[in-house]
């Protein structure tokens, strides 16, 4: 643990709107401005091992760690009922189908419609055992990433940008900078916003913007890996800045913060519900202005998602009780 409990309201509040933003190309006068998915994506999975590390290193010396069983228990409360209602919407309107028993476990078990939960379920097991290493460990686990990455990046189609496709090669990459939040977290390191933390951050984001400026315009599309390795600094650097408490304290001090902070705590619907609330929208093909659109996808997103919240906490509760303690 760090010395004081570190506030990422402001890494989890722009983690939600840098996704939210990626998804909203069809609501926006340039579809260029939707952009800083990858961005949003990378704080999320770092955010996690993060909080995970700090969770699984928090009990006293000497005190029994949680169990796998039931370490995996509260992830899967945490995730799935905001997944299966969610799911169950996009099943209600058409957005999937389902022909049989096979179809029935993809949807509500696993992948499910949602490439992160699918990701992050598999994270776990792993982020488990690699959490409670010291540094020297997980920075070892992250090197060697390094190796399926390199192997698999070796049999893209690099002429298009595939880096942050469907496929699960991406995965290698965030795993990777779910690492790097467990690292950061084991090597309790308080974020301390300084004038080098700020231009490394600026510099890091300039680096990205123009990579994605120039990268497929002049046919480099063999460096698109450029991407994934700026994400590194962007996310480090970020934590530097916006986690420290000189830059959290003001704002929580705003009449803003409780905004922030409650689209903070819905990372999670938000991420879940925005897949089938913009798409389904998208594909209604309203004839109405941006003025109009852009609202029309982002207020009843909020509201769609403070409501999955509040049933999906109610539906782990009411399954937690149903289960049998884990033994210890």
């Amino acid at each position: 643990m760090t010395r004081r409990q570190t506030d990422t309201t402001l890494m989890l509040f722009m983690a939600t709107c840098l996704i939210t933003l990626s998804h909203l190309d069809a609501f926006v006068p340039d579809p260029r401005i939707a952009t800083g998915g990858a961005i949003g994506n990378a704080l999320f999975f770092f955010l996690s091992g993060f909080g995970l590390t700090m969770s699984l290193n928090a009990g006293e010396p000497g005190n029994a760690a949680p169990s796998l069983l039931d370490y995996l228990r509260k992830r899967v409360l945490r995730l799935y009922p905001a997944a299966i209602l969610v799911a169950i919407v996009m099943l209600a309107v058409g957005m999937i189908g389902i022909g049989g028993l096979a179809d029935v476990v993809k949807t509500f078990v696993w992948p499910t419609p949602f490439w992160f939960i699918s990701a992050v379920m598999v994270f776990y097991v792993p982020v488990f055992y690699l959490a409670r290493l010291q540094p020297r460990g997980i920075a070892i686990a992250m090197a060697l990433l390094l190796i399926p990455y390199g192997v698999f990046y070796s049999q893209l189609d690099l002429s298009r940008f595939v880096v942050e496709g469907d496929d699960y090669f991406k995965w290698i990459n965030y795993f990777g900078i779910t690492l790097m939040g467990c690292l950061v977290a084991r090597l309790r390191l308080t974020p301390r916003v300084s004038l080098a933390a700020i231009v490394g951050l600026a510099l890091s984001l300039l680096g990205f913007l123009v990579a994605k400026l120039t990268v497929f315009r002049f046919d480099m599309g063999e460096l698109q890996f450029v991407f994934h390795v700026l994400l590194y600094p962007i996310i480090f650097f970020s934590y530097q800045v916006f986690a420290a408490e000189a830059v959290v304290q003001p704002v929580r001090a705003t009449p803003f913060f409780p905004a922030i902070a409650l689209l903070a705590g819905l990372t999670l619907e938000i991420y879940l519900t925005q897949t089938a609330w913009i798409h389904w929208l998208e594909a209604q093909n309203y004839p109405y202005g941006y003025a109009v659109l852009l609202p029309l996808a982002l207020v009843p997103l909020v509201v769609f998602s403070v409501l999955t919240q509040w049933l999906s906490n109610r539906m782990a509760h009411g399954v937690s009780r149903l289960l049998p303690p884990v033994p210890v």
